[in-house]
């Protein structure tokens, strides 16, 4: 696929349960040990009465998508610019589902912007996003 392609209304998703061992991998790879990802003691005395995991972690669930829907044989995705609102914590266990809509076009820079939500299993949305992706042709 190329540029001309993705229409405004193109529509990904992709898929992840947040499991222990991503939850570990994770903080491994970035060195985030917060107690709010690690301490189930702690946490069941905060206001999410359990342990939440990295927003960050969940937010690279977009990545994902955004690779899935924009690179092929003829392109790949380059992600400019985002502005992400975290709107509810994310348990161990939770198998969330991002959701990104291209909502704009600037054909002259290959560029789109795209609207993401982020929902949980039950359909809360738990993140708010839009990022700016210039898709390169190759």
């Amino acid at each position: 696929m190329k540029y001309d392609d993705f229409k405004v209304g193109y529509q990904g998703k992709y898929t992840r349960t947040i499991t222990e061992e991503l939850n570990k991998r994770f903080a491994d790879v970035i060195g985030d040990y917060n107690p709010v990802h690690f301490d189930e003691a702690r946490m069941k005395k905060s206001v999410f009465g359990k342990r939440a995991t990295n927003g960050f972690l969940t937010e690279s669930t977009i990545a994902v998508a955004l690779v899935e829907m924009f690179t092929s044989n003829e392109s790949i995705i380059i992600a400019l610019k985002k502005e992400v609102t975290l709107l509810a914590p994310v348990f161990m266990g939770d198998t969330v589902t991002a959701i990104v809509t291209v909502s704009e076009r600037i054909p002259e820079k290959k560029r789109l912007w795209c609207d993401v939500k982020i929902v949980n299993q039950d359909k809360k949305a738990v993140l708010a996003a839009k990022y700016l992706v210039k898709i390169l042709e190759i």
